[in-house]
């Protein structure tokens, strides 16, 4: 064998053994993972608690915690509306976070999407106004689109400075036929 193959042979052992060390890992780490991000997601409480550390608000009759959920670059509460159909996400990414507003914009889309087992849905800007946050002034977005199920959808959203000073971002979705406009507003007041 020349010395050239032996180095070759070499290398793709080595690749080799770095993968196997790596599924070994995956194997043993990865529930582990899943088991926490799960139990988190359906404990009201967890929400409720980092709901609180990212920003101080009154939920609107109807509205609840329902859990909270830890995505590495982002940690995000969840709230849940009087139909169940709407959910408001408050978001807070972590130091390590480069990006811009438009990739918060799609970290945020795609964790309700892992939550409700849904796809991105293809939304059109149509508005958005200045709300107090964290005593900031915040433009919220609003965007509709039509979902996979064919339903018009309406979305909000916005980056904003949480209480520890991290970006932040709030999104609130919901049916757009059926939109607690009052609810909605209500919550966005307390913001402040």
């Amino acid at each position: 064998m020349s010395r050239n193959t032996k180095i070759v042979v070499g290398i793709i052992a080595g690749i080799l053994g770095v993968c196997c060390i790596i599924a070994i890992v995956a194997a043993l780490v990865l529930p582990g993972v899943f088991e926490d991000f799960a139990e988190g997601f359906e404990d009201p409480e967890a929400g409720a608690e980092l709901a609180g550390s990212i920003v101080d608000y009154d939920l609107p009759p109807g509205y609840e915690e329902i859990g909270a959920m830890n995505l590495f670059v982002m940690e995000v509460a969840m709230i849940s509306g009087t139909d169940q159909r709407t959910a408001i996400m408050l978001a807070e990414f972590s130091d390590v976070f480069t990006g811009s507003e438009e990739d918060m914009q799609q970290q945020m889309r795609d964790a309700f999407a892992t939550q409700t087992g849904g796809q991105n849905v293809n939304l059109e800007f149509v508005g958005s106004e200045d709300v107090t946050i964290n005593g900031q002034e915040v433009a919220l977005g609003t965007y509709e689109g039509i979902d996979e199920q064919g339903n018009s959808i309406r979305q909000i959203i916005g980056v904003f400075e949480t209480k520890s000073g991290n970006s932040g971002m709030l999104m609130i979705f919901g049916p757009r036929d059926n939109w607690d406009e009052r609810g909605i507003n209500q919550f966005l007041d307390s913001l402040e």
